[in-house]
C-alpha cells in the first residue's frame, strides 16, 4: 500500500469520525488531502484501533462513511481493514449488522418503499447497498455463502444482487470452478436473471474486469460476460 492510499484511506476514516459532527460547520469544504494532515495524529488512529475491536462501533461508523462522499469504495474496504486493522470477524459481523438493519427498514424490494423519498429511506438503502459491497473482503464461508444467496435471489431488487455479485467475484478465495458455477446458477435461468436485470450485471462484471486479478479468473469471468452479451443480441 502506498502512502498515497494510506492518506486517503486515513482521510477517509477521519471524515467517517468527524461526520457526527459536520453540522455544526456547514461551510467545512476540502481542498486536497493535504488538508487533513494536521488531523491526523497517532493518538488518534490507536484510538480508532481499539475502538474497531468492537463491531457495533465499527458499524456506527460506517454508517456515516459509506454516506460521506461518492467515490468507488469497494478495493478501499481491503485498505480499510488492514490499515486499521479490522478483524475478519468485527468486520463481518458489522457489515452484516447494518445490512440486516438497513433491511428492516427498507426491505429488499422496491415496492416496499418505492413512493418514500424520505432521506432516512436514501441513507438506508446507501448503506445497504455499500455494506453488501464491502463483505467481498470478509474471509469466512457464511459471508461467501449470505453472497451468493443475495446474488440468486430473483425477488431481491437487482442493484442488491449486483453489489452482491460484484463481491463475490472480488473474493479471494472464490477459484475459477466457483466462478463457473455461479455463473452458470446465475445465467442458465430466465426466472433467475430475467432480461431487465442482465444490463445491471453487465456493468457489474465489466467494474469487476477493470481489476487487478488472477489471469485465469479475469478470463472466465470475461467468457461469461461474452455469454451474456451474446443472449442479450438475441432478445
Amino acid at each position: 500500500m502506498d502512502m498515497k492510499n494510506v492518506r486517503l484511506c486515513a482521510c477517509w476514516v477521519t471524515l467517517c469520525l468527524t461526520a457526527p459532527h459536520l453540522s455544526a460547520s456547514p461551510n467545512m469544504t476540502v481542498k486536497d488531502w493535504d488538508d487533513f494532515q494536521g488531523m491526523l495524529m497517532a493518538e488518534r488512529i490507536m484510538s480508532l484501533r481499539e475502538e474497531f475491536k468492537d463491531a457495533e462501533k465499527l458499524k456506527a461508523y460506517l454508517k456515516y462513511f459509506f454516506l460521506a462522499y461518492d467515490v468507488p469504495r469497494d478495493n478501499l474496504a481491503l485498505e480499510f481493514k488492514r490499515y486499521l486493522p479490522v478483524s475478519d470477524e468485527v468486520m463481518r459481523d458489522a457489515l452484516i449488522s447494518l445490512v440486516r438493519e438497513s433491511s428492516e427498514k427498507v426491505g429488499w424490494t422496491r415496492d416496499k418503499y418505492q413512493q418514500d423519498y424520505s432521506g432516512e429511506v436514501s441513507n438506508a438503502r446507501c448503506q445497504m447497498h455499500f455494506a453488501i459491497r464491502w463483505l467481498w473482503v470478509c474471509t469466512d464461508a457464511e459471508t461467501k455463502k449470505l453472497l451468493w444467496d443475495i446474488a440468486m435471489d430473483s425477488a431481491k431488487d437487482r442493484v442488491y444482487r449486483r453489489a452482491a455479485t460484484e463481491a463475490y467475484l472480488r473474493r479471494a478465495d472464490v477459484d475459477v470452478q466457483e466462478t463457473k458455477d455461479f455463473f452458470k446458477s446465475l445465467f442458465e435461468d430466465e426466472a433467475r436473471l430475467p432480461a431487465d436485470h442482465i444490463t445491471v450485471f453487465k456493468h457489474g462484471i465489466e467494474t469487476v474486469l477493470k481489476e487487478k486479478m488472477d489471469e485465469t479468473k479475469r478470463e472466465e469471468i470475461d467468457a461469461a460476460y461474452r455469454v451474456i452479451t451474446a443472449r442479450e443480441k438475441k432478445e
